[in-house]
């Protein structure tokens, strides 16, 4: 997936359509994570569905990958995806792979011989598209020298899913006691206005 100038036009529309019905919209908050807008199916292609994520830290402690192959692109802030793999060095270290379930539980992992190496990076930033297939491993980490707010648009394709997982070099890793939740009134309020910035300047946005 691409962004053209078609879908941005097309992006920017759906942004504009959540704001003036936005009593109807689906909000919810990841705690300490982020805030979605959560948009739903593509009115023209069903297999594809949209959301907004605006970041409340864009640190993520865990590697992983994610279930359905998606596209973002930068709105707002800018952080480095750190993208991982298993290097089988022969030299007796291993990996942890759990198994992620819902609600953010872990199942026993599968013991896998091999170093977790940091093998490249990728930096997002307003106006830059990414995509992110369902076998890649990757943590976020905040850029330090960017003070905004991370806002990305996301785009996601249901065609083809995968199971989750995530890496590690410890044999426990303890889950986030918080799940995602509807958004509180104030919340949304922060999402609200950052959006009716955005449709009255689109060109600071990266549209």
């Amino acid at each position: 997936m691409e962004f053209s100038i078609k879908d941005k036009q097309e992006y920017l529309n759906i942004i504009a359509d959540q704001v003036a019905n936005w009593y109807h919209a689906d909000v919810r908050t990841v705690p300490g994570v982020m805030i979605q807008v959560c948009v739903g199916q593509n009115k023209n292609d069903s297999t594809i569905e949209h959301q907004i994520n605006y970041f409340m830290d864009c640190a993520e402690t865990y590697v992983h990958n994610h279930r359905h192959a998606f596209s973002t692109y930068g709105l707002q802030g800018k952080y480095e995806e750190k993208i991982w793999d298993i290097v089988d060095d022969k030299n007796g270290d291993i990996v942890y792979k759990f198994p992620r379930l819902p609600g953010n539980l872990f199942d026993l992992p599968k013991v896998i011989p091999g170093t977790l190496r940091h093998v490249r990076s990728r930096h997002h930033f307003p106006g830059n598209e990414m995509h992110v297939p369902t076998h890649q491993f990757h943590s976020i980490v905040p850029t330090s020298n960017s003070s905004e707010r991370v806002l990305t648009f996301l785009t996601k394709a249901h065609t083809v899913s995968s199971d989750m997982f995530v890496l590690s070099t410890s044999a426990k890793i303890e889950a986030a006691k918080d799940a995602a939740r509807p958004a509180t009134e104030e919340e949304r309020q922060s999402v609200l206005e950052k959006l009716e910035q955005v449709l009255a300047a689109p060109y600071r946005y990266g549209f």
